[in-house]
């Protein structure tokens, strides 16, 4: 193994060196014991969990030298600071992450649509799609401007026709069917540089699209950004049900919280009125369940929203079953809506 450095990973330190687990262990951080250990930096879990991380480092090279296990230590009482990464940048105010594990279930869909309805209810509100190698909120709203230089000297992101600034990788490429092949680091600095680089103005909300799955952006988003909750997107089938429970298990693990399921796909109403359930009954009390919390809406299969989609028209959409949506994202978060970050 290479020499030990703050980005090496968990799994390799205590694969490589027998008995290293304690010392992770002996400063509070359990990932070395679970899955997440195999795609987590030391620097990434020392900053999930909030410990010292030159600290940690120490001990564990003093381990490597001569075996030594410190004491376990005990955290500071009272609230710390969290790391500088994930210091909440000025002007947005809520940072809320919309991710499922599973493809295809319509997440960037219902991530663009909470955010047109949360607008028109006169909110602020801001979309970064975290997506890098597969894009699609900037083909929703039709957006093809590049970013621009605002007065301040920042570079600032595009704005939507009805005033919703938009961040996706597609506005950095000469062609927005050129492929982007990136490893995991670079996915991660490039989201990091959306977040804390562009000048996002004054937000209410900023909602984070996540790629499926559950590997390199989600756990920087959940890990690196200031993030208040998470919403979990899902359809009735038995599979979607099954990895979008995967997805709860790595929020929970990562000490974030669930904050809303929202079930797409649910039902499709033809034109005679007759409801079908196309991929089966409902599964989102299994979810609510396994989460604690509460399914925001149940959403249909709706045509008209997919050739708006495909037009970049998504911003014209209207449907009371969306409404609802934003009605209930509200009222499940009266920390945000009142106003005060929540706590973390």
């Amino acid at each position: 193994m290479p020499s030990l450095s703050p980005d090496t990973l968990i799994r390799e330190v205590v694969e490589t060196h027998k008995g290293a687990d304690a010392v992770f262990a002996a400063h509070g951080l359990p990932c070395a014991g679970c899955h997440v250990s195999t795609r987590e930096s030391i620097r990434g879990g020392a900053a999930v969990h909030r410990l010292d991380l030159d600290a940690l480092m120490a001990d564990l090279e003093r381990f490597i030298a001569d075996g030594t296990v410190p004491p376990a230590r005990r955290k500071p009482a009272g609230p710390s600071a969290p790391p500088m990464e994930r210091q909440r940048k000025p002007g947005v105010e809520h940072v809320v992450a919309v991710m499922s594990g599973k493809g295809g279930v319509g997440k960037s869909t219902v991530t663009a649509l909470l955010a047109v309805a949360l607008r028109r209810r006169g909110r602020s509100v801001g979309i970064l799609d975290a997506d890098i190698t597969g894009p699609s909120q900037a083909k929703l709203f039709g957006v093809t401007a590049r970013l621009h230089q605002g007065a301040d000297g920042k570079p600032h992101p595009p704005v939507t026709r009805t005033g919703i600034p938009l961040m996706s990788m597609n506005f950095l490429l000469d062609n927005e069917n050129q492929a982007v092949i990136w490893r995991g680091p670079m996915v991660s600095s490039a989201i990091k540089q959306f977040y804390g680089d562009l000048e996002w103005g004054k937000l209410d909300y900023l909602l984070i699209d996540l790629p499926p799955g559950t590997s390199d952006a989600p756990l920087t988003v959940l890990q690196a950004l200031p993030v208040d909750g998470t919403v979990l997107v899902s359809t009735p089938q038995g599979l979607a049900t099954m990895i979008v429970s995967k997805a709860i298990k790595l929020v929970q693990q990562l000490n974030s919280k669930v904050i809303g399921l929202v079930e797409n796909m649910s039902y499709f109403v033809d034109s005679s009125g007759q409801r079908t359930e196309p991929f089966g009954p409902s599964k989102g009390v299994e979810l609510v369940v396994e989460s604690g919390a509460p399914l925001l809406a149940q959403l249909p299969i709706d045509p008209v929203l997919a050739a708006l989609c495909d037009e970049g028209k998504i911003e014209d959409y209207a449907s009371p079953d969306y409404d609802a949506l934003a009605e209930n994202f509200i009222k499940v978060l009266p920390a945000l809506a009142a106003g005060t970050p929540a706590s973390r």
